[in-house]
């Protein structure tokens, strides 16, 4: 009989949560750059945070972090959103959103191996077995673009781009769970979402092609800073909550929901199609997933 734990039920309410900010995202992806678009969102999660900080949190907090978990949990930010994030980026310019998607859904094995060497934590093979399911439904589901996508720049490239995102992100994970051992997932994300908004605000002003300017209108904005507090804001808390309950490579692997829960609101909201590899990926996610908890 499956078990299914607090942490278990956040860590999918979690993706939930990611899928409904991406589904609403997308109406606004091609109204705004990435890079800005980005920092918008996590510098409006960054504000959400300070504000719950005065309720539910303590500055003084900080003061009790040791050197070692201020860099942890700076880096696990530089590491796995500024650098991981990036790559994610130009892999898709190379190779498409498919070809990335299916390596990037690799995610939860490179988590699994950091926290087994970094944090001692054993798994049994159940679990590597649900994370290999978990890793081929996401590479089904990234099958719905293949018709329609054309590869434009470099394969070995952009697999190279995808391969080394799934790492830094996977490290970035594991970084966290000992990074916010004195911390609530509040006072964390206090730190890690302004850190953030201002290196993508950093990356964004330096890359952009001199003289241009967005045309970003006033609904866009606030359309685009929703869903960062709905996704960087409220997603990012739920997922410390759920790093800090039942691990990281766990968190990974319910993580790996959100495409489930997204190409279902895609189907009913933006009537997209349903094809087998996205009903055979769903099946693989739930499967693997199922066998984790």
């Amino acid at each position: 009989m499956i078990s299914i734990s607090e942490g278990d039920l956040v860590g999918v309410v979690c993706s939930l949560v990611w899928a409904t900010s991406a589904t609403i995202v997308r109406t606004q992806s091609f109204k705004v750059s990435p890079g800005l678009m980005n920092a918008l969102r996590c510098a409006a999660a960054g504000v959400m945070f300070w504000l719950a900080l005065a309720v539910v949190g303590s500055v003084g907090s900080y003061a009790f972090l040791t050197l070692n978990e201020w860099l942890l949990l700076c880096g696990s930010v530089l590491i796995g959103i500024s650098m991981g994030d990036t790559l994610y980026l130009w892999s898709i310019r190379e190779i498409g959103p498919s070809r990335t998607m299916a390596l990037v859904g690799v995610v939860p094995l490179p988590t699994l191996v950091f926290e087994y060497f970094l944090l001692d934590q054993p798994f049994p093979a159940q679990f590597v077995a649900g994370c290999f399911l978990v890793v081929g439904g996401v590479a089904c589901l990234s099958r719905r673009w293949q018709a329609k996508e054309a590869l434009t720049g470099s394969l070995k490239l952009g697999v190279v781009l995808s391969l080394t995102a799934t790492v830094l992100w996977g490290l970035s994970t594991v970084m966290l769970k000992p990074a916010i051992a004195n911390l609530t997932a509040v006072e964390a994300n206090s730190i890690r979402m302004p850190l953030v908004a201002a290196v993508l605000f950093g990356g964004y002003i330096l890359t952009r092609p001199a003289g241009e300017r967005e045309s970003l209108t006033g609904k866009t904005a606030v359309i685009v800073a929703g869903t960062g507090i709905l996704g960087m804001g409220f997603g990012s808390f739920l997922f410390l909550e759920a790093i800090t309950m039942i691990g990281p490579t766990k968190t990974a692997v319910l993580g790996a929901l959100a495409p489930v829960f997204t190409m279902g609101m895609a189907a009913v909201f933006l009537k997209e199609r349903i094809t087998l590899p996205v009903v055979v990926g769903v099946v693989l996610c739930v499967g693997g997933v199922l066998l984790v908890l």
